[in-house]
């Protein structure tokens, strides 16, 4: 709540995909969803929030194939049901926003990292302070 984030999930897709891209575009549109069902579940408690949800996303092209809505030649294999997404992000329920693979904080819990990057991400997350340990 606030500038905090309240809920963290990962694992394993349960589809196959074809690309990168489209494993990107996939987890960002069940990143949508769920932040769509938690924007209804905090408005039914009077706490309605006001402007978008950042969807942090570190492929650029998964973000322009979401805000673009015509079908390109490369993405029509993906299945129709991730492309929701696309509504949401015109509505303005939703923006995605590029951050750079170095600066993605959910890395500390799903790859092994540097010592240097761990402790990045440590500090990203309110682990550890500024101080060199």
């Amino acid at each position: 709540m606030g500038d905090t984030a309240f809920t963290w999930l990962s694992k394993k897709q349960p589809i196959v995909t074809l690309s990168t891209c489209e494993a990107e575009y996939v987890a960002a549109s069940w990143c949508v969803c769920h932040a769509i069902w938690l924007r209804n579940l905090l408005s039914k408690m009077e706490l309605k929030q006001l402007g978008a949800t950042l969807i942090q996303v570190d492929s650029k092209s998964a973000i322009e194939l979401a805000k673009n809505p015509v079908n390109h030649e490369r993405s029509k294999h993906i299945d129709v049901r991730f492309h929701f997404i696309r509504d949401h992000v015109k509505e303005g329920n939703v923006e995605l926003v590029h951050v750079a693979s170095r600066d993605q904080v959910a890395d500390i819990f799903t790859i092994p990292l540097p010592k240097v990057l761990l402790d990045k991400c440590k500090k990203m997350i309110g682990m550890m302070d500024g101080r060199s340990i």
